[in-house]
């Protein structure tokens, strides 16, 4: 294996380099996910990451850089899957049934990494960064490219997309800070269900008028 370039074309890993990168982003999602932002220092970082400080410094240019590129490698490997349901079009409620499912798939197998972009607190990149929310957009396009049920339709207001992303969160947040247990999985059909009620409307031309008095 040959070494890999970085965005800057005049900083190059090896091998040994690659593997020190992974171990620093590592240790920066377990303290995150486990201790919070504020306990994230260099220090700590490159303590648990077995390195010293230096080290660190030739991965990233400070602290704040290697939040926010952490952040978005995080981002963009969850929205691959996300996206990719977009285009397919699919039924409403297969589509949410789906979207609940890779959500829920992804922080079974990526705790860390989960919590790290969307469970910290404070967050780790705040809005109004274009890496922030790029989920709650990406469910909103795909809201858009399907139909409601005969007789429905689709609320798309931004309370409820806020609403949305705090009931699919619910879980893996209670997951996580052990009040539920896990996996988040087997909650795929109770949140959809839940996320479905909530986006639903019924048609104004559909309801009832009452009869007379």
């Amino acid at each position: 294996m040959g070494n890999t370039q970085s965005s800057n074309p005049s900083r190059r890993y090896t091998v040994r380099g690659v593997k020190t990168r992974e171990k620093l982003v590592l240790a920066l999602l377990e303290i995150v996910s486990s201790e919070g932002l504020q306990a994230a220092s260099v220090r700590a970082v490159t303590r648990r990451a077995g390195c010293n400080e230096a080290i660190l410094y030739q991965h990233f240019k400070n602290k704040d850089e290697m939040l926010r590129e952490v952040f978005a490698e995080i981002m963009t490997s969850m929205a691959e899957d996300k996206e990719g349901l977009v285009e397919e079009h699919p039924q409403l409620t297969d589509a949410v049934t789906r979207w609940v499912e890779t959500t829920y798939s992804f922080y079974d197998e990526h705790p860390d990494a989960f919590a790290y972009v969307l469970l910290a607190s404070p967050p780790v990149v705040r809005s109004p960064s274009p890496l922030y929310g790029r989920m709650t957009r990406l469910f909103g396009e795909l809201l858009d490219r399907t139909e409601p049920p005969p007789g429905m339709t689709l609320a798309r207001d931004p309370v409820v997309l806020s609403m949305f992303r705090g009931q699919l969160l619910g879980i893996p947040r209670a997951i996580h800070f052990g009040s539920l247990e896990g996996p988040a999985i087997q909650y795929t059909a109770a949140a959809s269900e839940a996320i479905l009620q909530l986006i639903l409307r019924e048609h104004p031309g559909e309801q009832g008028t009452p009869g007379p008095r």
